[in-house]
């Protein structure tokens, strides 16, 4: 048997099992998947992934401005002026009407587009006058495509959401349905030892029992994304514990996190012996339009007990290596277009050693991500000149509020201003928030060597400013 009918039968077992994964895209005749007529509306808004909740104080949803075009809609849930000033001078997007949600709000900015007759007027305005629009949004969930239905109802046009449809979208997020769709395709040691708990006594006992088989125990909310919701246990700790103990320590952890007490929730083994954190990149076209595309492999820059991701740089690992993550990623992204997957994706993998080296993929971003965003604005640029050298930087700043005038001020000839040969930093996302402050930078430059002193120059001057507003107690 070939490896595509190999590939093509594991779709058709899951498709049996939830035909709602290619069925569930009736929105009407005027809304439709892909990229049509009429301007783009951008959402960069990531306060629909699980335990993202901060994410309403945070500037991050500016990163999908940098994929803008003349006539296109931003819509972000608090404006930046001076942000946008900075995209106009220094990276040339002119010509872009930015929309502001209302910042009081907790819902989601796409729900609040078709709840706030203001912004649905505004939008559909937009659509009407071009005879079409496009979404393009960070995560595509059902609020988008209901977001769609309603513009496109308003606006008597067709309007296109450039993502996945909303229950692949929300399996593909899943780290549990992940590990079983990588078993199922690579094979079962293609994934770390992975339980799943239906409920706190459970999950409890699953832990004493992986504990004796890894120095770590990790518990994941399974649709949370990166290090949110990731409880990370010690072997010893755990030793000295009862269940009962177990049980009401991961129970206060948990809801620590903001975990909302839905199950099952992810049991499984911590890697030891983690030489490097790849992920890979994606294009998935649409099933019949092509095959899925790799757009290269990275290594993230994780730190801490949740290995919380502060950055990634362009992988250094043996050309080989780098063949074996990109086959393994391409076989897995080739079931998932044929289980109705669209768009911008990328798998996250360990490196374990060993001889040879075992390789584990721990999770999918079904959507756009603080790699896939810079790896599209560098491609943007002259593609003739752009160099090897890449490092993004996604970093909290101690300290602060950080003002984006400030910033720029600080970074002076440092930006990268229309010379992509020369190399440069782009500020992805306005640098402070009511919160804290954080360094969202992409440094490209001729070798990584050069890119490194670049993105250490980035962050020092950032950390200076920091350093000279220092955060009041109580504040």
């Amino acid at each position: 048997m070939s490896d595509t009918l190999e590939k093509g039968d594991i779709a058709d077992r899951l498709l049996a099992d939830e035909p709602a994964l290619l069925s569930s895209l009736d929105f009407g005749p005027l809304v439709a998947q892909g990229s049509g007529a009429g301007p783009s509306l951008l959402i960069g808004d990531p306060s629909e992934i699980s335990l993202m909740r901060s994410a309403r104080n945070s500037f991050l949803d500016h990163r999908m401005a940098h994929l803008a075009k003349p006539g296109d809609v931003v819509l972000v849930r608090k404006r930046d002026p001076r942000f946008e000033i900075y995209l106009k001078d220094f990276r040339g997007l002119d010509g872009i009407t930015f929309l502001e949600a209302d910042t009081a709000s907790a819902d989601p900015v796409a729900k609040q587009a078709f709840t706030s007759e203001p912004l649905l007027k505004k939008l559909a305005d937009v659509a009407k006058q071009h005879g079409g629009l496009t979404i393009t949004s960070y995560l595509t969930t059902g609020t988008i495509w209901h977001l769609a239905q309603c513009i496109a109802a308003r606006a008597g046009c067709v309007v296109h959401v450039n993502g996945p449809a909303p229950r692949i979208s929300a399996r593909v997020n899943d780290k549990l349905w992940f590990a079983q769709l990588v078993k199922a395709v690579i094979g079962t040691c293609a994934v770390p030892p992975t339980m799943s708990a239906f409920g706190p006594k459970a999950a409890a006992a699953q832990i004493l029992h992986l504990s004796k088989h890894g120095e770590q125990v990790i518990v994941k909310v399974p649709d949370s994304a990166g290090s949110a919701g990731n409880i990370r246990l010690d072997r010893d700790t755990l030793a000295t514990l009862t269940a009962a103990q177990v049980e009401a320590l991961l129970m206060d952890r948990l809801h620590s996190t903001g975990w909302d007490d839905s199950y099952p929730i992810l049991v499984g083994v911590w890697d030891s012996h983690v030489t490097c954190s790849p992920s890979v990149q994606l294009w998935i076209p649409l099933n019949g339009e092509g095959a899925p595309e790799a757009h290269g492999v990275f290594e993230q820059r994780v730190f801490g007990a949740a290995a919380a991701f502060v950055g990634a740089t362009r992988s250094t690992l043996p050309e080989e290596v780098q063949d074996i993550l990109v086959t393994q990623a391409l076989q897995i992204s080739h079931v998932l277009q044929r289980l109705g997957y669209y768009g911008r994706c990328s798998f996250d993998a360990v490196l374990c050693a060993g001889d040879p080296v075992s390789i584990h993929w721990i999770e999918c971003n079904g959507r756009w991500s603080g790699v896939s965003i810079p790896l599209a604005i560098l491609n943007s640029l002259d593609t003739e000149h752009v160099s090897e050298g890449m490092m993004i930087i996604q970093e909290k700043i101690p300290g602060g509020p950080i003002e984006t005038a400030q910033a720029i001020r600080a970074l002076r000839g440092l930006l990268y201003r229309g010379k992509p040969f020369e190399g440069g930093s782009i500020l992805l996302s306005p640098p402070g928030n009511a919160d804290a402050s954080s360094a969202n930078v992409l440094s490209f430059a001729g070798t990584q060597c050069e890119v490194a002193l670049l993105g250490q120059k980035v962050l020092d001057a950032l950390r200076g400013i920091a350093l000279t507003h220092p955060v009041r107690q109580g504040s």
